[in-house]
């Protein structure tokens, strides 16, 4: 039972690490080449997000005020024309307009299946990003946050979150939700996959609404 509980902590801690080191450093990606099917954004439908805080447990004080800041700018963010141009024109690193483990959907699909904010537990709310949260305390974890497919919970490590801006929330909050619409990533290096790729346009846009200034 033991070794069993040790492997699936070492599981978590694999899932979430790379999304820590990725958020924390924010590098920046250099492509050698330019994609060549650019997509209008004009094209694709445009739905509303709202962002819905449902059962959110733990948090209290400045942590409250964090998670709630978070879910401001994460609507201001998903609700932009820019955060609609950079998830469809996402590029990967072979300069493909692709997101990884994508279903075989093209981005604009994945956009559209985003903005119409149907949980795969929670088809009945659509146009919400509903979030139930529940933030722990594990000082001896590499995880930032983890959820699985059978709960609309999402747990959020004290350990990372304390130090976390609003802005590297609400990237871990977009990350976690991508996941509650259905995608998800073969491993921790999949950083084109779509929970991955559109938690970092979140977390950058964010940054840029926090500074002052204004998305298009």
């Amino acid at each position: 039972m033991k070794k069993w509980i040790f492997s699936l902590a070492l599981i978590f801690s694999f899932s979430s690490y790379a999304y820590e080191i990725h958020n924390l450093n924010a590098p920046t990606r250099k492509l050698a080449c330019a994609p060549t099917d650019r997509v209008n954004p004009d094209t694709v439908t445009t739905g509303h997000l709202s962002v819905k805080a449902m059962q959110i447990s733990g948090f209290s004080g400045e942590s409250l005020a964090k998670i709630q800041s978070a879910f401001s700018v994460l609507e201001v963010v998903v609700n932009s024309e820019e955060f609609k141009d950079r998830v469809i024109n996402f590029v990967n690193d072979k300069c493909q307009r692709q997101y990884a483990s994508n279903k075989g959907l093209t981005n604009e699909q994945i956009y559209q299946i985003f903005m119409e904010g149907r949980e795969t537990l929670q088809q009945n709310t659509p146009g919400e990003m509903n979030f139930y949260l529940k933030l722990y305390n594990a000082w001896w974890s590499k995880v930032i946050g983890y959820t699985s497919g059978d709960t609309n919970l999402i747990n959020i490590n004290w350990k990372f979150f304390k130090k976390y801006q609003p802005s590297d929330v609400a990237g871990n909050l977009a990350h976690e939700w991508t996941h509650k619409i259905g995608f998800d990533h073969k491993s921790a290096a999949e950083h084109d996959s779509a929970p991955y790729a559109i938690g970092y346009i979140v977390d950058e846009l964010a940054a840029k609404v926090l500074k002052g200034s204004k998305l298009y």
